[in-house]
């Protein structure tokens, strides 16, 4: 579900699991990887998190030739609830705000996501366009940790947070080579 104005975008979707895994997928450098950038065919490098206010993060995407270095500083940090932080392509003038919050729906989580503080329309186009595919490839590892899939039903299935990586990387892998054919 989208509502958005012209400087922002704004997402929500339904995980299957509660908050303490969702807040790992975007919190956990190993997984982080596995899924960030994954919309656009890049692959992310070097993640690093100071998961605190005032902490920063940052990662080098690549894909090919292409390098991006995205970095930023959280401004609110509440564990499995809600995350607040600064996005920042390097050398450019991209700046924007992430809001995540997660919130407790039975044994599911909904995600409301709030980008705001894009430079131009395109930037915000292109945001609009790779979100929502990562965020799929996040809630597809999270059913295959249930031994349920939605785009890729042969997943490994996982029982615990450690194996979000490996379920991730195999998801952004099949959206590649579906994406290919």
């Amino acid at each position: 579900m989208e509502d958005n104005d012209a400087n922002s975008l704004r997402l929500t979707h339904r995980f299957a699991g509660p908050p303490a895994l969702v807040w790992a997928v975007w919190t956990r450098p190993e997984l982080i990887r596995s899924w960030f950038g994954s919309s656009h065919g890049f692959r992310a490098h070097d993640i690093k998190v100071d998961l605190r206010p005032g902490g920063t993060w940052s990662l080098r995407n690549v894909k090919g030739e292409v390098t991006e270095h995205v970095t930023g500083t959280y401004h609110e940090v509440e564990p499995t609830h809600r995350l607040v932080y600064s996005y920042h392509f390097r050398g450019t003038d991209f700046f924007s705000v992430i809001s995540v919050d997660l919130v407790a729906e039975g044994d599911d989580t909904r995600l409301d996501f709030l980008q705001t503080g894009f430079p131009d329309a395109q930037a915000r186009i292109e945001h609009a366009r790779g979100w929502p595919q990562a965020i799929k490839v996040m809630g597809d590892a999270l059913l295959a940790m249930h031994g349920v899939g939605t785009l890729w039903p042969k997943l490994p299935e996982r029982t615990h947070v450690d194996g979000v990586a490996r379920d991730l990387e195999a998801a952004r892998q099949r959206l590649f080579q579906d994406t290919a054919e």
